[in-house]
């Protein structure tokens, strides 16, 4: 490794390991927001509809305490700047930024009027590394998620790719393959035929379910008003999932979806199958192909696991996402079904 090599990842490694915060929500969880994230990701769960028992969706997670469109968090926070990892890469020559992958825990759901605030440790930063996008880091962020009164409700691994786009010959509407560290190949879920079958939202009966069952696809098109609108309802303001030429800048042919709006499509799938008394409690995916305008996603899964408790049962999806380039996502999921009611 040459001397320039080892300054660079000395000057990296320093700054792994500090826990930051609290970086705090500027909102209270209230109706507006949940309406706003449910119109944007097509979510008609009823726990997450108006009324006095109304929950947040558990993907919103990370939307609460986002910074504004001025990129400010809200009053409270730390000064200390969360991301002095991608400022600092930037100075090294590496710009541009993509979320790959997303490891969520939800210990249990928000209630209307719960307050959020969350810390932020860099965990780990790779070697650097050659990609279709360019050459940089992937690093990985642990954020842990508490209510007002130290509560923990959730935690996330995210790991994103810090690089420098590759330049590229102009070739029209060519775009570039994975951003992510390969997940290797994993057979397409073929789905139960009853594509778009409108959900009734009915809890699955755990004895009802074994593994190797298949869930309906979902097909989704994938337009600028849901890049856009996803973009906006999670408060992710990066211009790449916006602007056509900041999105060009980072090597990428069109704006694209960003990796909060697939989180919530993700858990309204998976939602949309258990039932509205089901609990999402992970959530764990790679991002590969961009989801860009003009295409269409087809989500599919399958049952790997499924354990009896005293509660109900705890259910392992295993899921993917297809769009026209290939692998959009793939990953697995848990979700808590609760004891079925005997009918009197």
């Amino acid at each position: 490794m040459s001397n320039e090599a080892l300054a660079e990842a000395q000057r990296l490694e320093n700054l792994k390991g500090h826990r930051l915060g609290p970086y705090m929500s500027f909102n209270p969880v209230n109706a507006t927001q949940i309406w706003q994230w449910c119109c944007a990701m097509g979510e008609s769960n009823p726990s997450y509809q108006p009324g006095e028992q109304q929950l947040a969706p558990p993907a919103m997670m990370q939307m609460w305490t986002m910074r504004n469109i001025d990129d400010h968090y809200a009053p409270g926070s730390t000064c200390a700047a969360p991301y002095q990892v991608f400022d600092e890469m930037k100075v090294m020559g590496y710009p541009a930024n993509v979320a790959v992958s997303y490891d969520l825990s939800f210990h249990r759901y928000l209630h209307l009027g719960e307050q959020a605030k969350h810390y932020t440790t860099i965990v780990n930063i790779s070697d650097r590394k050659t990609t279709g996008l360019g050459v940089g880091f992937f690093v990985t962020e642990r954020v842990e998620y508490l209510t007002l009164d130290e509560e923990h409700f959730a935690e996330a691994l995210i790991t994103y790719f810090q690089y420098r786009a590759e330049e590229r010959e102009s070739t029209g509407d060519a775009r570039p393959s994975a951003t992510a560290q390969s997940a290797g190949e994993a057979p397409w879920f073929p789905g139960t035929g009853d594509i778009n079958r409108p959900p009734d939202f009915t809890t699955i009966d755990p004895a009802m379910i074994s593994v190797g069952e298949t869930l309906p696809e979902l097909q989704l098109p994938i337009t600028h008003k849901l890049i856009v609108g996803g973009a906006m309802a999670s408060q992710d303001f990066i211009p790449v999932h916006h602007n056509l030429p900041a999105a060009k800048a980072a090597g990428m042919a069109d704006i694209f979806m960003n990796i909060l709006t697939t989180g919530g499509l993700l858990a309204r799938y998976l939602g949309d199958w258990a039932g509205s008394g089901s609990r999402l409690k992970q959530l764990k995916f790679n991002l590969m192909a961009p989801n860009f305008p003009g295409d269409t996603m087809i989500l599919g899964g399958e049952v790997s696991a499924l354990e009896l408790l005293s509660e109900g049962a705890e259910v392992r999806v295993d899921f993917a996402g297809m769009n026209g380039l290939g692998y959009h996502t793939k990953g697995w999921a848990s979700i808590l079904l609760p004891v079925a009611k005997k009918s009197q």
